[in-house]
């Protein structure tokens, strides 16, 4: 039943399209062939010839760009088309004739369904912003010179020197840059008549843009410093995934819960509500907090996709009606029973050693209690060498930056040579009774070892202060398909793993961690909804973690592979 009145409601913004298209071919100056100049005269008196053509294709124009917004659910959209399209009828029955009954019947059928599904058109305006504002200008530029460039070719036989339809996009183009109507040089009254209509046309869309671009550019409340308090004390106490302490990056949006203690830290993707880890409430509160999310989605006709959720409240997405697939493993490390010995750990054991001999000591910086310009400094020149190195892009969303802004929880492990020159740093992140290592950054010639001795000298500073858990982060991909009943959406996860590795590098990454074996490897989930897995949801999960790089990351995979064979 939800399914079909969607579909009847997409059926009626299909049809305003339509309705859209025709409008604005009505607004051409069909009067110039003479042999259809008397079908024409039985609904438009030629006194009402200018503010036929304006009004036709500039209702024509609300309709095609409103149909976009209404197929969202936009409250305001809905609004406004129900105003134009009861104008319209209000219109053409008093200017009845039997030529416009489809159209009538078309429009009112469309009218009857907006008006019915009110309801579901709850979703408030998106934020204009100077990228949308120009994408808005943009089409009606192309819209309005198309138009006119046509209508002046349909006019050549009333217009001078307008021989093919290049002469009559130059002259178009010279009507609206000048705004002089003495560029056209008319032989007729229905000339005139038009072109004085395609003035009043590109006046309302001059004085439309100005008013969009002159608009405020952020309608988002603003985070307060509030705000940042309640997250981070929720993530503090709630924070069972190692991820939860993300939610304080800059890169996120908060939505706090109306009917329980809780928060989710998001952002939005062409229309997909992509949430960090976990949500942050108690364990008893994850239901009921889940259908206050589910419901608000649904009335903004989001989708909604949460990125590398735990075991802990898998069972709470899925009996909401998430599909839930594998989405990597995470490097875990039972703090108590660790340590380097062992065949596993060879690799790790040779490197700290090797860094032990070249005299690299490892030391913690704690901001919180005292700034240092020098070790800020070096930190900034280590990420700037690490960010040429890799493009110059990094990864967002599922990983944070440095944070020496507003340090806050975090802390700042780094290595440096005998000549006291750093080498490389590690930021870790609280969660509930460990530390996930977060950023791993070190300069390119820095000797074999610099990581591997921050990390286990973390690690080993976390467990002497009773800590239990450490944790290097997600393998993404890894290990997903490792059940019998894998669904489509993890095998393609595992292809992906097993053969685009151009620009992210999963195997890489998998085995740099894999190297400090590890005392458990943790599954990491995806959820999302509603289903199936479609391209959407994945355009959605690589944008919000690869932006300013994604063309290169892109053309990285589609770049031929050389052959490594000698």
């Amino acid at each position: 039943m939800k399914n079909s009145k969607k579909l009847v409601q997409n059926l009626a913004v299909g049809l305003l399209v339509l309705l859209g298209v025709k409008n604005i071919l009505v607004a051409l100056p069909f009067k110039a062939a003479q042999r259809i100049d008397y079908f024409y005269k039985m609904f438009i008196y030629p006194n009402e010839l200018v503010l036929h053509h304006a009004l036709s294709f500039l209702l024509g124009l609300l309709m095609l760009l409103l149909a976009r917004q209404l197929y969202k659910r936009v409250r305001l959209a809905w609004m406004a088309e129900v105003g134009a399209l009861t104008l319209t009828l209000i219109f053409q029955l008093w200017r009845y004739h039997l030529f416009v009954i489809p159209i009538i019947m078309i429009e009112l059928f469309v009218l009857i369904v907006l008006c019915v599904s009110q309801q579901d058109f709850q979703r408030k305006s998106d934020p204009l912003t100077v990228k949308r504002a120009l994408g808005f200008i943009t089409v009606s530029l192309i819209l309005l010179l198309t138009h006119a460039t046509v209508g002046v070719y349909m006019m050549k036989g009333h217009l001078q020197n307008i021989h093919d339809l290049g002469d009559a996009l130059l002259s178009s183009v010279k009507l609206f840059v000048l705004l002089d109507t003495n560029v056209l040089q008319t032989t007729s009254k229905a000339a005139e008549l038009y072109i004085t209509s395609l003035m009043i046309i590109n006046w309302v869309c001059i004085l439309s843009f100005v008013i969009l671009l002159f608009r405020p550019l952020i309608y988002q409340p603003a985070i307060t410093k509030y705000d940042r308090v309640r997250v981070r004390r929720l993530a503090l106490t709630y924070g069972q995934n190692p991820v939860s302490y993300l939610a304080l990056e800059s890169d996120k949006r908060f939505f706090f819960s109306r009917k329980v203690n809780g928060v989710c830290a998001y952002t939005l993707v062409n229309d997909v509500f992509i949430i960090s880890g976990d949500l942050l409430c108690k364990t008893e509160d994850v239901k009921t907090f889940l259908q206050e999310l589910l419901t608000y989605c649904n009335q903004n006709a989001y989708q909604i996709m949460l990125i590398n959720i735990t075991d802990q409240l898998r069972d709470f997405y899925a009996a909401a009606g998430f599909s839930i697939v594998k989405y990597g493993e995470e490097a875990c490390f039972d703090l108590k029973n660790y340590t380097l010995a062992g065949g596993k750990t060879a690799k790790v054991r040779a490197a700290i050693n090797h860094a032990i001999k070249a005299g690299i000591k490892v030391a913690e910086y704690q901001p919180q209690v005292e700034r240092n310009e020098w070790i800020e400094k070096q930190i900034q020149q280590i990420t700037e060498q690490w960010l040429r190195h890799k493009g110059g892009y990094e990864m967002h969303f599922t990983l944070g930056g440095t944070g020496l802004a507003d340090p806050l929880d975090r802390r700042y492990f780094y290595a440096c040579n005998a000549e006291g020159t750093m080498l490389g740093f590690v930021v870790f992140l609280p969660y509930l009774n460990g530390y996930l290592a977060d950023v791993t950054r070190r300069r390119i010639d820095a000797p074999q070892g610099v990581l591997e001795k921050i990390i286990y000298d973390a690690f080993m500073q976390f467990k002497e202060e009773g800590l239990a858990w450490g944790s290097l982060g997600l393998s993404p991909l890894y290990n997903v398909a490792d059940h019998d009943k894998a669904n489509i959406t993890e095998k393609l996860f595992n292809y992906i793993y097993e053969n685009l590795n151009s620009s992210y590098s999963f195997k890489q990454l998998h085995h740099a961690k894999e190297k400090y074996a590890p005392t458990h490897w943790v599954p990491r989930y995806l959820a999302y909804y509603p289903s199936p897995f479609s391209a959407k949801f994945a355009y959605a999960l690589v944008r919000c973690q690869i932006k300013e790089g994604f063309l290169q990351v892109l053309l990285g995979e589609l770049r031929p592979k050389k052959d490594n064979n000698p």
